[in-house]
């Protein structure tokens, strides 16, 4: 595997802080670079491999906060279910709320969205997020999610939408930027894994 590759994947696994639900910033400006001159060969990669390593690309930026660099590789893949996974994860960062459950639709019932959904309600059930949080539609939709049996991206927007209104109370952000982690770690989990075998 490409040691430059093992390295950003690395500084992004070992942040500190969670992403933002919508950053304002990239992360790393330097580690965008970083990601941006990846040798992954998409020019010469055989045609069935090219979504694998765009997706890489695409989820990379988005790890780091990368919004529109993110976007224009997303766009490339737009006839594949983790492209379009990425894409509504993207618009939904950036607040474009109704782009985002488009892409969400898109991509239907994506093979991450199961781990995703277990991890989710598992730490839900198990955690003191609902204890914590006063009672209201944040908290609600947390439940909601611990019940559900299938992960519904579109809901986990409209939670998302709910906490940047300003409608719902700021002590519900860091469990919602938690679940979003998950998402994130999830499909980039899956990203990698087609990575690697397209990159051999």
């Amino acid at each position: 595997m490409n040691e430059a590759l093992l390295l950003i994947t690395e500084r992004l696994e070992n942040r500190q802080s969670l992403q933002a639900l919508m950053p304002k910033r990239v992360w790393d400006a330097a580690l965008d670079e970083r990601i941006a001159e990846l040798p992954l060969a998409l020019s010469t990669a055989p045609r069935a491999d090219r979504p694998a390593l765009i997706a890489l690309k695409a989820g990379l930026h988005l790890l780091n906060e990368s919004l529109a660099v993110s976007h224009s590789y997303a766009q490339e893949i737009e006839d594949d279910a983790t492209g379009r996974y990425w894409h509504g994860i993207m618009h939904r960062m950036e607040g474009d709320f109704s782009n985002a459950n488009y892409w969400f639709r898109m991509a239907g019932a994506h093979p991450a969205m199961q781990r995703l959904q277990d991890r989710a309600a598992d730490w839900i059930r198990n955690g003191t997020v609902l204890n914590d949080l006063p009672a209201g539609p944040t908290r609600d939709g947390l439940a909601d999610i611990a019940r559900r049996a299938r992960w519904d991206a579109s809901a986990f927007t409209g939670l998302v939408q709910l906490q940047e209104s300003g409608r719902a109370g700021e002590d519900a952000r860091s469990a919602l930027e938690y679940v979003q982690h998950l998402e994130l770690a999830e499909l980039f989990a899956h990203t990698w894994q087609a990575a690697k075998h397209a990159l051999g």
